[in-house]
């Protein structure tokens, strides 16, 4: 029995694939249409016969009594339960079988000829519900032989008159309709397999985009609490908080390998009902019976819903939990503590424990990375190495997300092909989002490595002499939305000396944030000529900037009006990277207020002379 799936959205729109079979609903609404038809023919039959006159009442009473009796059951069959069980269509085949017979006997009750329209209504019923082709075959057959039997048995056959040849020839025109239904039947369910295996193609690649769709909003979400700060108690309560979120569960703690005591002990806070609670001192042993060291010591997720199972478990009683789920956090293959979230509403899942173990990866990154920073920030012998273990840690971490985020973008790619896209426009949208998302995490992924390159004074420059006015417009004819800025070459500019790369960087960045941020307003790209360099204004007249916000807007992390930001996307590492990438090139970076109100940002090269 093949099975769909339709795609439905929670609250942060996050896809969800749910199993449904196309099938079952199509057979449910035939068999509706079929028991309307029968009742309206049931009463057609009652009311012809009670108006006839020389009715066989004990034929035609019978027949009308059985057939009420038959449209009673199969009106209320669970019909969707016989369906998925397989046992529908022997059900439907006696209906079938019945129903012919019923005909048959109010055919035979009749003076005139039979017509033979009963069956072949009967026929195409079956034809409509039946799922094997023997069945089908079968009623056919059975429909061929009564029609033959009401036709040859209401008429004495002459073989030597021409009369006596329209039997023949109707019996044989009702055999010939009924092999016409059988053949198109057979033709139709052979193009309809083919179709479902398509189908059934574009279903497994829409449930694996909605896993990878969940996969990327986890990834994202670990990755916007690298900039939550710079210590261990500001990144990690966030940081479980998204994860007990994540399945649903209330609190959420992690339990940490210390090499030097061998213990797995507690890191405060914890989180709990939607809050961070500072936890007092609390170890375990790893020869300890309880769920920290039995899942640190064999790799193993286990789950706990009934704490009949859990036994003298000294945390499950300090945590006065109702259920727990923990998964071991790894760092290259090296098992650093355990991640654990409890008190769930329902029980814990294999879905939930999927999801932990996707986020437990990048988590472990995460307060790994950030135990080792703070142990190198507290001496100052260290601070170079504290510097390396930063550039390492957003290294990495760019590392683990942008090689399953390649594969990602590049299945969705595919699936935008338009033989492959799919036709519903559910899933259309689907397949957009989730390439839009991707996009911006990859653009994320990017500037976090830009970054942590700038402050590790590992930035490669490599300077060329470029002429800079058709440098910009070249640029600003491929930007998005580049077509709004207003630019007039100036005379005079002449070439400048900078790494084309990073010049495209700076200007992309800067005539995206007056776009993102000027509104409506106008927006212009100015140039103009100094003493051994070239000035370049990015101009718009949109709301500003505060002013309690001017000393740091260059700061990397940094969002500018956040309820404004927040809608429009960003990590607040765009002017961070525009000074560090200027500075590179040996230039000045700065912002002035528009006359008239807006941002003015602009930026020094040096010219090649």
């Amino acid at each position: 029995m093949r099975r769909g799936y339709r795609v439905s959205h929670d609250s942060r729109g996050i896809g969800t694939v749910i199993q449904t079979d196309p099938i079952i609903e199509y057979r449910i609404r035939v068999l509706s249409t079929g028991l309307i038809v029968s009742w309206f023919g049931l009463l057609l039959a009652a009311i012809g016969a009670a108006t006839a006159e020389d009715v066989n009442w004990s034929v035609t009473g019978t027949a009308l009594g059985v057939m009420f009796v038959t449209l009673v059951i199969v009106t209320f069959a669970p019909w969707r339960t016989m369906m998925r069980s397989g046992v529908a269509d022997w059900f439907l085949v006696i209906w079938s079988v019945i129903t012919i017979i019923m005909v048959l006997l109010f055919e035979l009750s009749r003076d005139d000829r039979p017509s033979g329209m009963g069956f072949l209504i009967v026929t195409f019923f079956a034809a409509a519900t039946l799922l094997r082709t023997s069945a089908l075959v079968g009623v056919g057959f059975v429909a061929t032989l009564a029609y033959g039997y009401a036709l040859f048995e209401s008429t004495e056959l002459e073989y030597t008159s021409i009369e006596s040849a329209s039997p023949v020839l109707s019996f044989l025109a009702f055999v010939a309709t009924i092999v016409f239904i059988l053949l198109v039947t057979i033709g139709i369910r052979t193009q309809l397999a083919r179709t479902s295996e398509a189908y059934q193609a574009l279903v497994a690649r829409e449930a694996e985009l909605a896993q990878h769709e969940r996969e990327i909003s986890q990834l994202y979400d670990v990755s916007r609490t690298i900039g939550a700060g710079t210590k261990l108690d500001e990144v990690l309560p966030e940081l479980i908080g998204r994860v007990a979120q994540s399945v649903h569960a209330r609190v959420g703690l992690v339990l940490l390998y210390d090499p030097e005591t061998e213990h797995l002990d507690l890191m405060s806070p914890i989180w709990a009902a939607g809050h961070t609670v500072q936890a007092d001192p609390f170890s375990l042993s790893l020869d300890e019976s309880s769920i920290g060291p039995q899942v640190f010591m064999g790799g193993d997720a286990t789950v706990i819903n009934d704490l009949a199972e859990a036994g003298d478990d000294r945390l499950i009683k300090e945590l006065e939990a109702d259920r727990l789920a923990a998964v071991a956090m790894r760092v290259e293959n090296r098992t650093i503590g355990v991640l654990i979230v409890g008190d769930k509403t329902s029980e814990f899942t294999q879905e939930d424990i999927a999801t932990l173990e996707s986020v437990a990866a990048p988590a472990a990154l995460v307060l790994n990375q950030m135990a080792r920073y703070e142990l190198a920030r507290s001496t100052s012998e260290r601070m170079a190495e504290l510097a390396e273990l930063k550039t390492d840690f957003v290294s990495v971490v760019s590392h683990e997300l942008r090689t399953p985020l390649t594969s990602i973008i590049g299945a969705l790619t595919t699936l935008q092909r338009p033989e492959l896209m799919p036709t519903d426009p559910r899933a259309e949208q689907l397949v957009d989002m989730a390439a839009k998302q991707s996009t911006r995490l990859k653009t994320l992924i990017e500037d976090l490595l830009v970054m942590s390159r700038i402050e590790a004074e590992s930035l490669p420059v490599r300077p060329e002499k470029i002429d800079l006015e058709p440098f910009i417009a070249e640029l600003l004819e491929a930007l998005p939305g580049g077509d709004v800025v207003e630019h007039e070459p100036t005379a005079g500019v002449g070439t400048v000396l900078a790494d084309p790369d990073h010049l495209a960087r700076v200007l992309t960045n800067l005539v995206d944030n007056a776009i993102k941020y000027g509104g409506e307003s106008d927006i212009t790209l100015i140039t103009a000529p100094g003493n051994g360099e070239v000035q370049v204004s990015v101009i718009d007249h949109g709301p500003g900037i505060p002013y309690e916000q001017h000393d740091r807007m260059f700061d990397r992390f940094t969002q500018l009006q956040p309820h404004a930001t927040r809608s429009k996307g960003g990590a607040g590492l765009g002017l961070s990277i525009v000074r560090g990438l200027v500075e590179a090139m040996g230039g000045r970076v700065w912002y002035e207020p528009t006359v008239g109100g807006g941002a003015t940002f602009t930026f020094t090269i040096p010219t090649a002379d």
